[in-house]
């Protein structure tokens, strides 16, 4: 059976920058700031990553216990903001996945650098739960190679010895197609997230689409 491990931000969809909102506000709440710095750069990376630098802006020890406060606060934060800030999902994600849940020979996971419970706030929150047999997120890891290897670690251990003789990653980040390249997986990147064709083929994909939006092309190209 094939496995297609979806990335959700810039891939799926767009949520205003409803992210960095949150974070702004769970470290000013949580350690009492009047200004924080949320200057970072978000794209391909994952949430434990971003907690941890995000700390050592606003000059805070990166210790777990503020890492764990910092996390709490975020996810409590994070479905509020959302409502506020909105957001899309992109276009033919809608189509597609209903394509595939037709597929028997298919199997639909997201792989993101979103924490577990964040990843879910937001496929909930643009109702794309439903699609989704699992979701692997980036709760442990600062590196996204990492993410990966854990990510089909944990597919073998849910489905057996055989779940990651077929792995595709779908992502719009140079990050997401290099995590792929680290797990053996083919990859299709799309360039609805901050890079474009040119820069996401340097890093040799299987292949580099503008959107998802071609659905009957797009199914041959993920289940060929």
């Amino acid at each position: 059976m094939r496995t297609l491990l979806f990335d959700i931000d810039g891939t799926l969809l767009l949520t205003n920058n409803s992210g960095s909102g949150a974070l702004k506000q769970a470290i000013e709440e949580e350690f009492g700031l009047t200004d924080s710095r949320v200057d970072l750069d978000f794209s391909g990376r994952t949430d434990r990553s971003i907690l941890v630098e995000l700390l050592e802006k606003n000059s805070l020890p990166t210790t777990p216990e503020n890492q764990l406060r910092l996390e709490k606060r975020y996810v409590d934060q994070l479905p509020r903001v959302l409502a506020d800030f909105g957001g899309y999902l992109l276009p033919g994600v809608t189509p597609l996945l209903a394509k595939m849940a037709q597929r028997t020979h298919v199997r639909c996971c997201v792989m993101t650098g979103n924490l577990i419970s964040t990843a879910n706030v937001k496929l909930n929150h643009f109702g794309l739960a439903s699609h989704f047999l699992n979701v692997f997120g980036g709760d442990h890891d600062a590196h996204r190679d990492d993410l990966a290897r854990r990510a089909a670690s944990d597919l073998v251990q849910i489905y057996g010895d055989g779940a990651t003789d077929d792995l595709v990653v779908i992502g719009d980040t140079s990050a997401d197609v290099l995590c792929g390249h680290a797990i053996g997986a083919k990859v299709v990147a799309v360039a609805t997230g901050s890079e474009d064709q040119q820069s996401l083929s340097k890093h040799r994909p299987h292949a580099v689409v503008d959107d998802l939006s071609d659905t009957e092309a797009m199914v041959d190209l993920l289940t060929a």
